[in-house]
């Protein structure tokens, strides 16, 4: 499908015509697989990804093998973290990579920049990103305090659970471990502890929510 069908039929109710005619002259349409890193860190964001179809997740990597989920993306977001490194024109400090085959909209940041004085609809949209994306970032932090590592390994199977809409996701326990920053073997141990209360069931490399 071409960029200015893509935009007529996902992004028309959400942005006005002139930055959907933006959209079209200035975006490319990209594609990535299951793992390919979209942005990463340290690095100047010369585009920022709106995601059109499939799921990404948004990770803080320190730049020595150590880093911690933050967030996904899906279906016609993008990320407000990136944005605002743009404007700033500093080097990205996250990570975006795919979660599954996605279909995305690279926006050159210079662009980006100049449509908060242009488009109302731009400015409103980034609003709502950020105000979602925070309170995810809050409750991230709130678990960390003040939440076992049950609750949250519940939480992010879940929540990871709803962004697929399948109560089976395809998670190693090495996964899990890294983006909640924790131990495998801690994984391992809660997740076989929900087993036995027939909370999930446990597969190759997958966990289904009961």
């Amino acid at each position: 499908m071409k960029i200015n069908k893509i935009i007529d039929s996902h992004f028309s109710k959400v942005f006005e015509i002139k930055l959907q005619q933006e959209l079209c002259k200035y975006g490319i349409l990209k594609q990535a697989e299951p793992d390919q890193i979209i942005l990463e860190i340290r690095r100047d964001a010369n585009f920022i990804p709106l995601i059109v179809s499939g799921v990404a997740k948004v990770m803080r990597r320190d730049g020595k093998g150590n880093g911690i989920f933050l967030h996904y993306l899906s279906n016609i977001q993008t990320s407000a973290i990136a944005i605002s490194y743009a404007l700033e024109n500093k080097e990205n400090e996250i990570r975006i990579k795919a979660e599954s085959n996605i279909t995305y909209i690279a926006i050159p940041t210079k662009i980006v920049n100049s449509w908060f004085d242009k488009y109302n609809s731009w400015r409103l949209f980034f609003l709502k990103l950020n105000q979602q994306q925070t309170a995810s970032l809050l409750n991230l932090i709130n678990d960390i305090a003040f939440e076992n590592l049950e609750f949250r390994v519940l939480k992010y199977i879940e929540n990871s659970s709803l962004i697929y809409n399948n109560n089976t996701i395809n998670r190693k326990h090495f996964d899990i471990a890294r983006d909640l920053k924790v131990s495998r073997e801690a994984i391992s141990r809660i997740l076989k502890k929900l087993e036995k209360e027939e909370v999930v069931t446990l597969g190759r490399n997958k966990i289904t929510l009961n």
